[in-house]
């Protein structure tokens, strides 16, 4: 694409008029405008951004290159299949839809009309993560916790669909493996739906991940620990950083690291453990995921995040979240 790529919203609820703020400063594409099912806070929102408010869904389409779409999950099949219908590319919040049957309709359909297709796994473009591209090799164990406190507003949301999903994407991303059986179990604490359940994922590479995600914690946690031969790292996802403990030879040079980093003796093995804590990038993530997958559209990339990928991990969330209430299930109907 040789000029800048037109660039369309649709849905400006809470993170969709952050993703309006965050096109409106994208200096590599033309933020045309957006477009949302309420009038009236439409209306309101052009107001106070200066943004167009467009007519209907096919007005913002037939005015873009791409779209942006960040309206409620049940909607994403229906609205997803007019923009690829339309010819246009597409970026779509996660979970890509409600069942894995209209998320594959999507990602079939972009692939046949040749269009980038990205969904927003935010988490891939943690500072954090990032700053150990490259360096992860084959996980051997992972430990995830994704903990949120507890908000009566929020009950209509998955927990396993909506948190857990952040952690299933880096895993796959992180071994880049299959995954050959699953395990899981999830209570019911202060509502009468999941709030908090685990699932045990082992991979066809032998790396097995322990993921926790629960809605009822007195205090927020993002982490993520990885075990690889010879290095633990662990991700604080919530405060973007990264600290990484790696065993290595005597002559390794560990004050040539950018960050911090510090190193001691390993017995009398002649290697030493090096503790790092890599320098990581500063910069917003919603910002960043969208001027990449624009990028992506404008130079004919692949996207950061496919939406096959974003298909891959909806999948398993959602075996996760049917072997999950299974066992709600059987305790419920032991009480």
């Amino acid at each position: 694409m040789s000029t800048k790529p037109n660039v369309g919203l649709v849905g400006v609820g809470h993170l969709g008029r952050i993703h309006l703020q965050k096109l409106q400063q994208i200096e590599t594409c033309n933020f045309v405008g957006f477009y949302d099912i309420d009038g009236e806070k439409s209306e309101k929102i052009a107001e106070e951004s200066g943004a167009y408010s467009a007519e209907s869904l096919a007005d913002i389409i037939e005015k873009s290159d791409i779209i942006s779409v960040v309206v409620p999950t049940h909607d994403h099949h229906k609205v997803g299949l007019e923009v690829l219908e339309s010819g246009k590319h597409i970026f779509m919040e996660k979970p890509l839809t409600e069942t894995a049957e209209q998320a594959e309709e999507l990602v079939e359909m972009a692939t046949q009309k040749g269009l980038k297709f990205g969904v927003g796994h935010i988490e891939r473009f943690n500072p954090a993560v990032q700053a150990m591209v490259g360096k992860i090799g084959k996980p051997m164990f992972i430990e995830a916790h994704r903990l949120n406190p507890f908000n009566p507003r929020g009950l209509d949301v998955a927990v396993i669909s909506e948190l857990m999903i952040h952690d299933i994407d880096l895993c796959l991303y992180f071994t880049q493996s299959e995954i050959a059986d699953i395990q899981a179990s999830a209570v019911q604490v202060l509502s009468d739906k999941m709030d908090i359940a685990n699932a045990r994922l082992t991979f066809e590479s032998g790396c097995v991940a322990n993921l926790t995600a629960s809605r009822i914690s007195p205090s927020g946690m993002r982490k993520i620990r990885l075990f690889q031969r010879d290095n633990y790292l662990s991700f604080d996802l919530k405060e973007k950083k990264v600290d990484s403990y790696s065993l290595v030879d005597n002559s390794f040079d560990d004050k040539a690291l950018t960050g911090f980093s510090t190193s001691f003796q390993y017995w009398e093995t002649g290697k030493k453990i090096v503790f790092h804590q890599p320098k990581c990038s500063e910069y917003d993530m919603i910002e960043e995921e969208l001027r990449r997958f624009i990028d992506a559209v404008a130079s004919d990339k692949t996207p950061p995040v496919t939406g096959q990928e974003g298909l891959s991990a909806l999948k398993v969330a959602l075996e996760i979240e049917g072997k999950a209430q299974e066992s709600l299930k059987k305790i419920n109907s032991s009480l």
